[in-house]
């Protein structure tokens, strides 16, 4: 008789979540229930992560190591034979946040990396037949799904700039000449074929097959730059973490050439280092802020590897004194915890014809690209600001926690930190807290906040800000996920409200 795996998930949507439990139930272990959540994700929560785009898998097996799957994508091969003014891509402006500017098309495609993550974290750590893992996901793709509200948020703000040009995605996220609304059954063009040869094959069927002669197809023929050698020499690579202490805690996070990871560590630090016991709300918005200029100062001038030594982060402090994703957490009874945190950027807004995958913009969001457009060597991992993230503490408490947010997953997850692990309110707490977000625009610090932020310090102590304030709780701040095992061996979850939001716990 099969038993099902007592466990925590959490993630954007219900279906995902539900994945999750369907491998539970068939006794599946953490990574089981991770992949094929992660899988199932790529059609709930598409456009936040695909199989199109890439990964990151934390993992922690009690007794072992915790290890870093990195699925990031990479630069390709193909602009180097390909005249760059012929590149298939197109400049997109998006009103998202205070405005966004990306490139798209298919020379903003970059080798994607998500399913060769995927399949290795299970190859490591999985315990199910891989069919198995596949199968919610393909149940998804063959009977359709509600599509959820942040899908269609994100349509209602891109659809028509970034996917409506080319035909094949305009095919799915237009049916019928009309946007895909929330709550509609939704179908991908093609995906139960795409996932039933997965399923048969593996990650063999996207890098070698026909799909894989699909998507070369169509950077081929429109200015792509994506080869099929690119496809077929990919490779997850499997990291060693950042090891991090913070009040009490021991930290995992993602290491380089990833970013994402070192600059949470130096954010939280930076946090503890000039923290005082009496701050006012209104001093400690001041603290966060500088922090997070000194953070982007940090970032342009150090290597991601010195992000996190002391003797760096002093050389800041005066300073602070005076690039679409989804992420999913899986914690079981036993101790077991994964983190995957995925991301299909902005979106090139190209579908790959007789697939239904979408594919990422990451050669288009300048973020990711310090040394300019095709500017990594061909293979080079791109810059990714994704950190899934993992923490134990003496008392028996461990995490698995993260978000989406591009830039903003820095400082979402260091303020929930802070809250959490220095002022000791509850995990929800800290999660549903209203946050700000800090960033350099044309000459000027931007500052970005919720509701319930006590700003009144900033216009008087600090020069050179534009204020900029939110009506509500907003996506545009992150969604963080976490799952874990509390001080009293109790599995917990929670999921932010900034976007849908869903927990499952099997006790």
């Amino acid at each position: 008789m099969i038993k099902t795996t007592p466990v925590a998930i959490s993630a954007d949507s219900p279906l995902t979540t539900k994945a999750g439990v369907q491998i539970a139930q068939l006794g599946g272990n953490a990574v089981d229930i991770a992949v094929g959540a992660a899988l199932a994700a790529s059609l709930s929560e598409i456009l936040m992560c695909s199989l199109g785009g890439s990964a990151f898998v934390m993992i922690h097996k009690p007794g072992q190591p915790p290890s870093l799957i990195d699925g990031a994508d990479a630069m390709p091969s193909g602009h180097l034979k390909l005249d760059p003014n012929k590149a298939g891509v197109r400049v997109v402006d998006l009103p998202y946040g205070d405005g966004i500017t990306v490139r798209a098309g298919v020379a903003s495609i970059a080798v994607p990396g998500m399913l060769a993550a995927l399949e290795t974290a299970w190859q490591r750590g999985g315990s199910l037949p891989w069919s198995e893992i596949v199968a919610p996901a393909l149940e998804l793709a063959r009977n359709g799904f509600s599509l959820s509200p942040t899908t269609a948020r994100w349509l209602s703000l891109a659809g028509k700039p970034l996917f409506y040009p080319q035909q094949a995605s305009r095919d799915c996220f237009f049916p019928n000449g009309c946007q895909a609304v929330a709550g509609e059954r939704f179908y991908i063009p093609d995906m139960a074929q795409t996932l039933e040869a997965i399923a048969e094959v593996g990650a063999k069927a996207f890098y070698q097959g026909d799909i894989a002669a699909a998507f070369v197809k169509e950077m081929r023929e429109n200015g792509g730059f994506v080869t099929r050698s690119d496809l077929a020499n990919y490779r997850a690579i499997v990291r060693q973490p950042l090891q991090l202490t913070s009040l009490g805690f021991q930290l995992a996070l993602n290491p380089p050439p990833a970013v994402g990871g070192a600059a949470v560590g130096s954010l939280i630090k930076l946090l503890e280092l000039t923290a005082q016991p009496d701050f006012t709300p209104a001093q400690r918005t001041l603290q966060q802020v500088k922090a997070i200029k000194a953070l982007w100062e940090l970032r342009s001038q150090e290597n991601p590897e010195a992000f996190l030594a002391e003797e760096t982060l002093r050389r800041y402090l005066p300073a602070i004194q005076s690039p679409n994703t989804m992420h999913l957490s899986v914690a079981t009874s036993s101790g077991e915890l994964v983190s995957v945190t995925m991301s299909n950027g902005y979106g090139s807004g190209i579908t790959i014809p007789g697939t239904g995958i979408t594919c990422n913009n990451s050669l288009g969001e300048p973020e990711l690209n310090p040394k300019g457009f095709l500017g990594a060597a061909v293979g080079e991992r791109m810059i990714s600001n994704m950190a899934p993230s993992l923490a134990w503490h003496p008392d028996g408490r461990c995490l698995a926690f993260g978000t989406p947010g591009a830039s903003r997953i820095t400082t979402a997850m260091a303020q929930m930190w802070t809250r959490y692990a220095r002022e000791g309110v509850s995990l929800e707490e800290a999660v549903r807290a209203p946050r700000l977000h800090v960033e350099p625009k044309e000459n000027k610090w931007r500052v970005l906040w919720e509701p319930g932020i006590d700003t009144t310090l900033l216009e008087t102590e600090e020069e050179n800000l534009e204020l900029y304030p939110f009506e509500q709780l907003d996506m545009f701040f992150g969604a963080i996920k976490i799952a874990g095992i509390n001080a009293l061996g109790k599995l917990e979850a929670v999921a932010d409200n900034r976007r849908e939001g869903s927990v499952e716990i099997i006790a």
